[in-house]
């Protein structure tokens, strides 16, 4: 399977740090358009982005779980609209290294929105980036505060 250009989807999510969520989802469009393959491609890249900082923080072989705290406490994940849902389930399968979850999951959105016509694959691209933009704007302050470091 081809990889989307790295420098595409840092394009994209630089957009999305910026501000300009929307350009930045257009930037990501060709990609998604050359098909499945590079759509996951596409949304395995931006889960890795995702949960880079917590793989790093934590030792080889961790396993991740999704943990939703209400006002009242703890809930289900089944409460979160269903694009969110995806791209929590995506990343986290992602982040545990479980790529026949992460398959599956992206299948099972993406063959019945090809053949429906739906925005349904389209909502959960939008959901996933939208989770990984944080965590982008999150490494690019770090890195500014560790050159601001060695300036001084």
């Amino acid at each position: 399977m081809p990889a989307p250009d790295p420098e595409v989807i840092l394009e994209a999510l630089a957009y999305g740090v910026a501000g300009d969520f929307q350009r930045g989802l257009d930037t990501l469009q060709p990609i998604v358009d050359a098909g499945p393959r590079s759509t996951y491609a596409l949304l395995g890249a931006l889960a890795e982005t995702a949960s880079r900082e917590a793989r790093e923080a934590n030792d080889a072989g961790t396993l991740y779980g999704i943990a939703l705290d209400g006002p009242n406490g703890p809930v289900d994940i089944d409460v979160l609209p269903p694009p969110v849902m995806f791209a929590a389930r995506f990343i986290t399968a992602w982040a545990n290294r479980d790529q026949d979850a992460a398959s599956a999951l992206f299948w099972a959105v993406a063959e019945p929105s090809d053949r429906d016509g739906t925005s349904a694959l389209a909502d959960c691209i939008t959901a996933v980036y939208g989770m990984t933009v944080p965590v982008a704007q999150y490494a690019a302050e770090e890195l500014h505060r560790r050159e601001e470091g060695h300036a001084k």
